[in-house]
């Protein structure tokens, strides 16, 4: 595998396999401590498959080709487009746990069972569609580097997106896989305390729980691309920790007394 670099592909390795196992770990470390159903975790996982594998996801990426020359083309609809996809994120995803959480979770509305449900619904999200761009990025990395483009007879236009294609993997430092590693810790709290803050409209009849939720994921989705694109990826990982940490401040805040005791696994 000559021209790769091994430092490289270990970290895309490592990350690979941290997005699939992170959740399980904490599901199986976490059930065993509150007790949480196993379907709380189903129907969270269920919850991300409907509101984005099957919906959100296939619409934005149809909608985002569709007007790629404008958003090529007009910097303030790009940012608009950046808004719109953020809150779309916050929209689909707490709508889902609201649905959860009134139908099918009825008889479960705890605080651990909405962690169950969180860590069900990032989980998935961690380990197939995180997980799987990141086996994607490993096979093109490998492709590019192995490929020659003067050996190749293909359109100008082509040969010039496989060039930058190449120069954007020959730029990319070692570590860089790692922040999608460290990315999935975050977005695992975020999840865990969206589904605690939505369960909240359910335990105290309040429908602003939900709104504040769909705000929340909203903007720590549209801070975090924002500062991605303005400074990069390190930074942006910063402003995530921050969104996660005010995250985990309001989810111990919100816990209910009968999450103190350490009851035998529900089944």
């Amino acid at each position: 595998m000559s021209g790769l670099d091994a430092r490289l592909i270990a970290s895309f390795g490592f990350a690979i396999a941290f997005d699939v196992l992170l959740p399980v770990v904490l599901v199986l470390v976490a059930r065993r401590r509150l007790g949480f159903a196993w379907k709380t975790v189903g129907i969270g996982a269920l919850a991300f498959t409907l509101s984005q594998l099957l919906t959100r996801v296939p619409a934005v990426q149809v909608l985002q080709y569709l007007l790629r020359d404008v958003l090529e083309d007009s910097t303030p609809l790009f940012q608009l487009w950046l808004v719109v996809i953020s809150l779309s994120a916050g929209l689909f995803e707490e709508t889902a746990r609201l649905i959860a959480f009134k139908y099918p979770l009825k008889a479960f509305r705890r605080w651990r069972d909405a962690v169950g449900f969180g860590l069900g619904h990032g989980g998935l999200e961690s380990a197939v569609l995180v997980g799987g761009l990141a086996a994607i990025g490993l096979v093109n990395v490998v492709v590019l580097t192995r490929m020659d483009p003067s050996t190749l007879s293909l359109p100008p236009a082509q040969l010039e997106q496989i060039l930058a294609a190449k120069a954007q993997v020959a730029s990319l430092r070692w570590w860089e896989p790692l922040l999608g590693a460290y990315e999935r810790v975050g977005a695992m709290v975020l999840h865990v305390g969206m589904s605690v803050l939505v369960l909240q409209r359910f335990l105290r009849g309040q429908r602003r729980w939900y709104w504040a939720a769909v705000g929340f994921h909203s903007l720590a989705n549209l801070a975090t691309v924002l500062v991605a694109r303005s400074v990069g990826n390190v930074a942006a990982e910063g402003v995530l920790t921050v969104f996660a940490l005010g995250v985990v401040w309001f989810t111990l805040r919100l816990r209910d007394e009968d999450a103190s005791d350490v009851p035998r696994p529900a089944p």
